[in-house]
Parts: structure tokens; sequence; C-alpha cells
């Protein structure tokens, strides 16, 4: 009988702790995906749905008339060649595919500051002790100088795109797979997602913690979207960037074929804060103690 008072009330310990104020949330602080426009409109000045996100600032650059690159809504009905991707009802396609001058187009998002959290002197919104994550596919790349793929970028707005600090990206020419590319040193490096595996979709998360204005570590994890069977265990890459990552691009750079995104999350990291890693270390000394005692 004492063993299971012992139980009981280690389990009421550990409830209190699952409720400590210092352990950081698992819910979502910014969502949104290509659902929210069916009925409010999609386009390059796209109304600013979902929430947690600032406004789009998307664009197109080497856009011959008639225009060659642009956005647009993209349902199941149409996408038939990548369905896992818009799986909630619509997702946001791309198309840049012309003779050079090679055009672009980028889907732009920046990041607001986070409520009562860190506060980066730039004012803008950093990611900080937080998980980024967009699922993204394509029905084509291409030859050499032609890209599809997601950047996080130092500052906000259309001038901002020049200014990546951390780069995912399928670019035509090279060997079938992916790279990942950072302002720390980390160059081209070879990311084992094919062509097969991007078109039928993946989900790219970026884990950012540390100094928000320094040199940040973070964890890249690619994952199929549900559906796609071309590869069950995600890829894990590590590195480090230096600076502030405050808005997402997503680009699609003189693809043969369409680029398509969804699913924008940013969700924090569930990091104990000193407080509660005292509480942490006090409940367990206790418990050891009522252990010895019984």
């Amino acid at each position: 009988m004492r063993q299971n008072l012992n139980a009981r009330k280690t389990w009421a310990l550990l409830a209190v702790l699952g409720f400590a104020p210092g352990l950081a949330s698992a819910a979502m602080v910014a969502a949104d995906n290509g659902a929210n426009y069916i009925s409010s409109g999609w386009s390059l000045s796209a109304p600013n749905q979902g929430s947690g996100f600032g406004n789009w600032a998307s664009f197109v650059t080497n856009n011959n008339n008639p225009p060659y690159a642009g956005t647009y809504l993209d349902m199941p009905s149409y996408n038939d060649s990548t369905p896992n991707i818009s799986a909630t009802g619509a997702d946001w396609g791309t198309y840049a595919n012309t003779p050079p001058p090679s055009p672009e187009v980028d889907l732009v998002r920046p990041f607001l500051p986070a409520a009562g959290g860190y506060s980066d002197p730039s004012s803008l919104g950093t990611l900080y002790n937080q998980t980024f994550s967009v699922a993204i596919a394509s029905d084509g790349i291409g030859n050499a100088g032609q890209a599809l793929g997601v950047s996080l970028d130092i500052g906000q707005g259309a001038g901002a795109v020049a200014d990546p600090a951390l780069t995912i990206e399928y670019a035509g020419g090279n060997t079938d797979n992916m790279t990942l590319i950072d302002n720390n040193g980390t160059d081209n490096t070879a990311v084992p997602i094919d062509y097969n595996n991007l078109t039928n979709g993946i989900m790219i998360s970026v884990q950012v913690g540390s100094n928000p204005d320094g040199l940040n570590p973070y964890t890249v994890t690619i994952s199929p979207l549900p559906g796609n069977t071309t590869f069950t265990t995600p890829v894990v890459l590590t590195g480090s960037e230096n600076g502030p990552l405050q808005q997402v691009d997503m680009f699609d750079l003189n693809t043969a074929g369409n680029g398509f995104f969804n699913s924008l999350a940013i969700t924090p990291e569930a990091v104990p804060e000193p407080a509660s890693m005292g509480l942490i270390g006090g409940i367990g000394m206790f418990l050891m103690a009522r252990r010895r005692k019984a």
C-alpha cells in the first residue's frame, strides 16, 4: 500500500511539474496555409491571412511581357502530380519558366516580434528557441541555373532576399539531391533528398536556438508529407548560422515546372527556463529522499 501511495504522490508531483509556468509551451505561435485564401483571394499582393506572420511581400524579377513568372492558388484538382501538399485544401503555386534573363518569383513572409519574448535590437521579429516549418513540392526543376527552395533571411522585405542566412534548395544541373547552404561556412552540402522525394512533397523544419543576433545553432529536419512513401526516415542536419533569422523566402528560379508551398508554421521549442530546472532538480531530490525513507 505504501508503494502505491508513494507512486500516487510521484504522479501528482509530475503533474504539477507538467503545468509549471516555467516550461515553454508547445502551442503553435504562427500558422498559415493555402486554404485560407480560397475565399479571400491569392496573388502577389495577397491579404494577410493565418496568424502570427507579417504581411506578404511577394514579387517577381526578370519577368518579361507577357508575364512568365507569378503565383496562383493551387487546388488539388489542378495539382495531380503533387497531391500530398494540398492536404489542407489548397497550396501556393509558383511558376517562373522562360529563356534568359532568368525570371524568379519570391513568396516572402516576415516574422513578427514574440510577445513577451526576445526583442531584437532591430525591432523585427526573430526566430529564437523556435522551430519554423514549411511544406514544399515540385513538378519540374530543369537544368543549371534553375532552382526551387526556401531561404531564411536576415532583415525583412524584398531587399533582404539577397542576404539569406540559411538556404535549402533543389538546383538543376547537379546530382539528384537537395543542397544546404548557410552563411557560416556550409556551402552546397548535399542533402539526401532526391527529386522523387521532392515531387511527392516534403516538410522542412528548422529549429533555431542560442544567441539570436550572433552565431546560432540550427537543426534542419526534412520529413515526408503524409502520403509520400518515397522515404520514411527523416533527414536531420545540424550546423550554425550567423545573424537573426527574420523572414522566410519561398523562391522559384526559372524552373521547368511549377513549385508548390504550404503549411507555414512557427512553434516554440519546449526549453525549460532556469526556474523550471531548479524545480525539476528539487523535486528529483525530494523523490529520492522519499524513496530512501520507504
